[in-house]
């Protein structure tokens, strides 16, 4: 199989900056390089549109570390939409991460995700297994997982002060949306609910979420996800090292379903950030870099 357009070296396929490649089936999928640190660690952005601008502008503290490779999957700004749309499940964007690997011409990926882009990490693990070195999944989604995220959710939701957000959070109907100015407003109508303090870090989310979500992509995604529903029965089977890191006030991707990851995932870790939600590392940036440092350092 060959990528189109002209030969590069390896070095420049990682320069820091933004790029873009023609996978063997004619798409076109776009990454960002950030950071210049010894391990090379792919960060899958979401599925559903909110790209990687909140990643490139908040991973900054851990340049010295990693050399980010941020990947913005099918449908997600240049990255193009497939023919089908019946493919824009976290299930076959696995194969854009794969894609990635093969341009990159490397034997196996250190793979990360936050929320949906560890939905999509853990497909990547579970359909390409000896692909995977290790996998970092920060606020995971596992699809499968509701019988537990759902009383965790309302548990949290129940407890918050900010009961507008709430109240926000549960009249939210995407199917309303017409443009991404709109998807764009109702998210911000309950955007404090994504961190634990928001007195203390919403700002900072804020100022890092600086562009406008895709709702093409989000509806697209929605209605494709259910074609592949049994991802909590099929992640046991991921042989991958695997770093599991949750806040502990987190929402919307709640401990329990982290706790059911690692549960299943024979070589794992859960790391738990207290008074956290689902920003971690902008919530608790040291505990954050203590924690993949020390999973690095381990092996």
């Amino acid at each position: 199989m060959s990528f189109t357009g002209p030969p590069m070296s390896p070095s420049s396929k990682l320069a820091t900056g933004p790029h873009e490649f023609t996978t063997p089936s004619g798409a076109v999928l776009s990454y960002f390089v950030t950071g210049h640190g010894p391990h090379v660690l792919v960060n899958i952005a979401p599925g559903w549109g909110p790209a990687s601008v909140v990643y490139q502008n908040s991973f900054g503290f851990l340049d010295d570390l990693f050399t980010f490779v941020h990947l913005e999957v099918r449908g997600t700004r240049r990255s193009t939409f497939p023919p089908d749309l019946r493919d824009m499940s976290s299930w076959h964007m696995a194969e854009d991460v794969e894609a990635l690997r093969m341009y990159l011409d490397l034997d196996a990926l250190d793979v990360a995700g936050h929320s949906n882009g560890a939905c999509i990490a853990q497909w990547f693990a579970i359909r390409f297994p000896t692909r995977v070195r290790r996998l970092v999944l920060v606020g995971a989604q596992l699809i499968g997982a509701g019988s537990v995220a759902g009383p965790a959710m309302n548990a949290i939701l129940d407890a918050r002060p900010d009961q507008e957000h709430v109240r926000a959070f549960r009249n939210y109907d995407p199917s309303s949306l017409q443009t991404d100015d709109d998807f764009a407003a109702a998210l911000g109508s309950f955007l404090p609910l994504y961190v634990a303090n928001p007195e203390r870090d919403f700002a900072k989310l804020t100022a890092a979420f600086t562009n406008k979500p895709q709702l093409a992509c989000r509806k697209a995604q929605s209605k494709a996800e259910s074609q592949h529903a049994n991802q909590a029965d099929l992640v046991s089977s991921v042989p991958a090292r695997t770093l599991v890191i949750v806040g502990k006030e987190d929402f919307i991707c709640p401990l329990p379903v982290s706790q059911m990851i690692v549960d299943r995932v024979t070589d794992s870790i859960l790391y738990v950030v207290e008074d956290a939600g689902h920003f971690t590392w902008i919530e608790k940036p040291e505990e954050f870099r203590a924690a993949l440092s020390g999973f690095y350092g381990a092996k």
